[in-house]
């Protein structure tokens, strides 16, 4: 009887001593608890194994977490397709922070705490979305990340442009 129907959950709670080893379902309880990646990607397990992966990695860096472990975590999603990139501001225009942000350092600009996280074009946008959160959340509190996605561009490209507007308030009611 316990063969028949409690074994899987036995395993399942031998295993939360290293949840990375447990069953897929183990690895995702884990992986959501402690905010990190969750795919579901149609790739034969391969994305079970990513999980395993990240969150092994997460639990043994515990004090050495940061950028680093942000590359990681990107290299094993979106291998060559990703670039973590520092910004940097101008000092005569210091006043203005965080506008004017560039990812070219000169000395006429300061590092700032933001980051660009950039992303091939060829990358699922709408698996981007729903991790953009989590990689937001991998980075320490006080660096500020943003998430692009680099489109690819014709060199020879003219460009027309109208322009027409109308004043409207836009509120961020995410709760970071």
């Amino acid at each position: 009887m316990i063969d028949e129907y409690c074994l899987d959950a036995l395993n399942d709670i031998f295993s939360y001593s290293v949840p990375w080893q447990g069953s897929q379902s183990v690895v995702e309880r884990f992986t959501k608890l402690n905010g990190l990646v969750v795919l579901r990607r149609d790739d034969e397990g391969l994305s079970d194994r990513l999980m395993r992966i990240i969150y092994a990695n997460w639990h043994a860096l515990a004090s050495e977490r940061g950028l680093g472990f942000l590359q990681f975590v990107l290299d094993t999603l979106y291998p060559k397709q990703n670039e973590i990139m520092r910004l940097w501001h101008s000092k005569s225009l210091a006043h203005k922070y965080p506008s004017y942000l560039t990812d070219t350092a000169r000395t006429d600009r300061f590092l700032t705490s933001h980051i660009r996280i950039k992303l091939d074009a060829v990358v699922n946008v709408r698996e981007l979305s729903e991790l953009a959160p989590t990689l937001s959340r991998l980075v320490p509190w006080q660096v500020v990340p943003e998430i692009a996605v680099n489109l690819p561009s014709a060199e020879n490209m003219d460009v027309k442009v109208a322009v027409a507007s109308e004043v409207i308030a836009v509120t961020d009611f995410s709760p970071f």
